[in-house]
């Protein structure tokens, strides 16, 4: 494993979500090399908040809002 397969699988997880990309960031947050746990462990929880904030149910919108006009 090197630092630009551990840059791609951060990628891969935080722009798509990709599981098995999350795994192998897993990995590398939980090897001896300091360096590499260093990005993994950003990536990893970026990618999480960014999983988590597109599982929140969206907020409906209100005539209020939009002062009843369809394009506001």
């Amino acid at each position: 494993m090197d630092n630009n397969y551990v840059f791609l699988c951060g990628v891969m997880w935080c722009k798509f979500g990709q599981e098995d990309a999350s795994k192998e960031l897993l990995r590398a947050a939980d090897t001896v090399d300091p360096d590499m746990s260093a990005m993994a462990w950003p990536m990893l929880t970026n990618g999480a908040r960014r999983l988590r904030e597109s599982e929140e149910p969206a907020q409906p919108y209100s005539h209020t809002l939009l002062r009843g006009e369809p394009c506001g």
